[in-house]
């Protein structure tokens, strides 16, 4: 039979199955091939990124302003290194680290697999208009990538968390490794900038308490790097140590959105000196009955801070008697007045 067919007809076969063994190659690696990377997700140049959009959604029953104005965007803009972050009229500066974390984690997106190509099972991942978080990255105007993160998972048998996306105008939904959706804020202050305090507490030398009535003193280094009253009196070192330690850690306020300060005067004050920073004041305002007052740190302009919530009115502006140790228990106790 093989004579019957021929030279050239089996140059012809041979020819049919190499052919063959390519297209099913070219299949294979098709199949194989990240396409989620390669033809969905754009590449981000962090570099020439210069805006951002999230549209929150959920519902923060803590916050008490009226839901159209919780709902807005969360804007952020770039100027030069520093990102800036807006919801309606409330602009503030960001969280130094939060905006590059998300973009490093949008820039390590890798697909692990595909979770559906179906619209149908869109709420399942949260993945639709709804349930998903929207982020849309910018360059000035033009829209970079436009992503749905969705819901978040975590296998403990192979200690692996899951993030799934869907990018806005394709239908396929991928999971990815990581924490991705869990580190994306709903809540506008989480992005915001808190810090207050300059530097580590070590390299402070002086603290400038300035109060009602003349009641402020001044605590600095010696030169023996000890701790002195300007009178020459030296508080309990542990005690002045520990309360000083604690000050330096009030960096976690809640905000007071549109405060104004015209008429009023500080009240309180604190000037920070330190051997790695310039000197830091923080001024305490007068505020409602909520806040008590309105604590503000020239490290932050423009921001301020509740010095009801959480104490922090207490915690920074202390007593001289609570460098002492008989006062040691007391030391985060709120401020009695006439006992500053």
């Amino acid at each position: 039979m093989i004579k019957k067919i021929g030279n050239k007809g089996l140059l012809l076969i041979l020819f049919l199955l190499l052919a063959a063994f390519c297209i099913f190659r070219y299949i294979s690696n098709k199949r194989g091939e990240n396409t989620f990377q390669t033809a969905i997700i754009p590449k981000i140049d962090t570099n020439k990124l210069n805006g951002m959009v999230i549209f929150p959604k959920m519902m923060n029953t803590a916050d008490k302003r009226p839901m159209a104005e919780k709902l807005l965007p969360f804007i952020f803009t770039r100027k030069g290194k520093d990102w800036y972050i807006s919801q309606g009229d409330v602009r503030s500066r960001t969280e130094p680290r939060a905006v590059n974390y998300m973009l490093k984690q949008m820039e390590s997106i890798s697909p692990d697999r595909l979770g559906t190509n179906d619209p149908k099972d869109w709420k399942q991942y949260n993945v639709n208009d709804s349930m998903g978080t929207r982020v849309v990255f910018l360059y000035d105007k033009d829209t970079v990538m436009d992503v749905i993160v969705g819901r978040f998972s975590y296998i403990p048998q192979q200690k692996q968390a899951i993030s799934y996306v869907r990018i806005s105008g394709q239908k396929e939904v991928y999971a990815v490794d990581g924490f991705l959706s869990m580190n994306i804020a709903e809540e506008f202050d989480n992005w915001r900038d808190k810090k207050i305090m300059p530097s580590d507490y070590p390299s402070w030398t002086k603290l400038t308490f300035t109060y009602p009535a003349d009641s402020g003193f001044v605590l600095s280094k010696d030169s023996n790097e000890v701790w002195t009253l300007a009178d020459g009196t030296k508080p309990d070192d542990a005690t002045t140590v520990n309360n000083i330690k604690e000050i330096n850690n009030q960096n976690y306020g809640g905000f007071i959105n549109k405060f104004d300060t015209n008429g009023k005067q500080a009240l309180y004050t604190l000037r920070v000196e330190g051997s790695d920073f310039k000197p830091v004041l923080l001024k305490a305002y007068p505020a409602d009955t909520l806040n008590k007052y309105a604590i503000t740190s020239t490290l932050n302009p423009g921001s301020y801070f509740s010095g009801n919530k959480n104490g922090l009115f207490a915690k920074i502006f202390r007593s001289k008697s609570s460098f002492f140790k008989t006062a040691v228990k007391s030391a985060s106790a709120p401020a009695k007045k006439g006992k500053k």
